[in-house]
């Protein structure tokens, strides 16, 4: 009976033990988001664009509450798998794919055009001037309520100098497709050059200026339909895009467009 006492008592010190650790554990435990990383905050109705530490074009939302949100600079609409950064039209208080019309209001959701879902964000905590990042958040449902007006009575830019974009100031402009892949550099890439078939027809090559003698496969981007190719794919007409090199292959190509020199 004695030794059955002992027993007993072992392992109820055993299990308040286990507790003590376990409370300890949630008591450190935080769900806050990652502090690695941070934005400047903006002020209450001020919309900035930004970009992650690895180039990721994102915008930064400062709700008239307060509030803040990073939402993703990406179109969720991409034709041929060739990505789009959106503007932001401030008169409106929205996004806008200043190609193909899609719209979305501060908070990501999707007010209209081509676009099969809203726009994804991340978690943020707000501290003093800054705003640090945590994970990824998906999108807002597609019957979620716009947060004020719907598409049509909101006050849309008219002239693209009215629309705020991501200008990529500062970057390192890559005029050879090859030099990129060569250099592998780790974070989002700018690169001037123009998106032409390959001659087999089974891939799309982003060529350099100068020609196509200095190319590479555009990997992320699929062969268009023979009606679009005149239109987004012309080998007459420079473009500028963004990109990442991965495995020695460049990936994640977008197109961007902006002002430059008072022109598009």
């Amino acid at each position: 009976m004695k030794r059955l006492y002992i027993g007993a008592g072992l392992l109820i010190g055993f299990l308040v033990l286990i507790g003590a650790v376990v409370l300890g554990t949630n008591l450190l435990r935080t769900d806050e988001p990652d502090m690695s990383f941070s934005l400047r905050r903006p002020a209450a109705g001020q919309v900035r664009a930004d970009y992650l530490a690895d180039g990721t074009p994102v915008w930064v939302v400062g709700h008239e509450d307060g509030s803040v949100d990073v939402l993703s600079g990406f179109d969720t609409h991409v034709p041929s798998n060739l990505g789009k950064v959106l503007w932001w039209c401030p008169s409106a208080r929205a996004f806008e794919n200043p190609e193909h019309g899609s719209k979305w209001d501060e908070y990501g959701v999707k007010l209209g055009g081509p676009a099969p879902a809203g726009l994804a964000s991340l978690e943020v905590s707000v501290r003093s001037s800054r705003v640090f990042l945590g994970a990824p958040r998906p999108a807002p449902p597609l019957d979620t309520p716009p947060h004020g007006p719907a598409e049509f009575d909101r006050e849309w830019c008219r002239l693209p100098q009215e629309r705020v974009f991501h200008t990529f100031d500062g970057w390192e402009v890559w005029e050879s497709p090859n030099a990129a892949i060569e250099a592998a550099p780790e974070r989002w890439i700018l690169l001037e050059g123009e998106l032409v078939i390959a001659p087999a027809g089974d891939s799309v090559l982003l060529c350099a200026l100068d020609g196509c003698a200095d190319s590479v496969v555009a990997t992320n981007v699929e062969v268009p339909h023979a009606r679009q190719m005149d239109v987004r794919f012309s080998p007459l007409v420079g473009r500028r895009f963004i990109a990442r090199v991965r495995d020695g292959a460049l990936t994640d190509v977008t197109r961007i467009v902006f002002l430059e020199n008072g022109g598009p």
